[in-house]
């Protein structure tokens, strides 16, 4: 993929990701380890990087990506997650959920960059923004959280059924199985398919194409769409049912991907 060039802009101090200006175009990439597995830092970086890139007034839209070529991100640090207390747990969901929200109550236009693996929390993310461009090849999606024995909240089931369609829900979040990239193609979970060397070089020129319409009517049309779905996210009754969620089926799917084996889960 081609570099981007950093203008030098303030860019608050990251650790987890990288931010960079260039004609009008806001980047985030993603750069935490080699599967970019979120920990606290690394999603308080995602929406301070989204604060900054929304203040910006020379940004004029926002490719969102990694800079690890297979992996966009494998979701939250499972290790991270095993090593924290049972409130401290709850903590990091109601992280993940508040960076959703940023993402998706994003004014700009958001496109998002998937070299490869995206896969729960990582998924959830990418499904957060505008648009979504996939590298084709060995890259998968997934949504999983039936398989760590929790549900994934309702705002986010809503968030998501409004770019891909009702009809796809049970297939995609129900399972917990993994899709291929065409199989994300068919089910509407990304816009297109693009050779990987061709992605970042195919997604500015999207961006440059919006850059040639009114923003601000394009602004208008997203806040339109997403209002009701935001409403929504502000009072998120299931949210409570990860407290009763999070027992040993939730542990033991963290251990197992931890020590890479499949889970042996406890059904009633």
């Amino acid at each position: 993929m081609s570099a981007v060039i950093d203008t030098g802009r303030p860019a608050g101090v990251f650790t987890c990701l990288t931010t960079a200006v260039k004609d009008h175009i806001g980047y985030i990439r993603l750069q935490s380890g080699e599967q970019n597995a979120f920990n606290d830092r690394s999603l308080e970086e995602i929406i301070a990087a989204h604060d900054l890139m929304e203040k910006d007034p020379d940004v004029w839209g926002v490719i969102f990506t990694s800079a690890n070529e297979t992996v966009f991100s494998t979701g939250l640090d499972a290790g991270f997650m095993l090593s924290l207390a049972r409130e401290q747990k709850l903590d990091m969901f109601r992280l993940l959920f508040a960076a959703t929200r940023r993402i998706y109550a994003f004014a700009k236009p958001e496109l998002v960059l998937l070299p490869g693996h995206a896969f729960a929390a990582g998924a959830v993310l990418a499904m957060a923004a505008d648009w979504r461009f996939m590298a084709e090849g060995k890259g998968r999606m997934a949504f999983p959280e039936v398989m760590l024995g929790i549900s994934m909240p309702e705002a986010m089931i809503r968030m998501i059924a409004s770019q891909v369609g009702e009809h796809n829900m049970s297939a995609l979040i129900q399972t917990g199985d993994m899709f291929k990239a065409e199989d994300c193609l068919r089910y509407g979970v990304v816009n297109e398919l693009v050779p990987p060397a061709e992605l970042q070089t195919h997604g500015e020129k999207f961006m440059r194409r919006l850059f040639l319409k009114p923003l601000a009517g394009i602004r208008a049309v997203k806040r339109n769409l997403r209002r009701e779905n935001l409403k929504f996210f502000d009072n998120d009754p299931s949210l409570d049912a990860f407290v009763e969620l999070m027992g040993e089926n939730f542990e033991e799917a963290l251990r197992a991907g931890v020590e890479g084996r499949r889970p042996k889960f406890q059904n009633p």
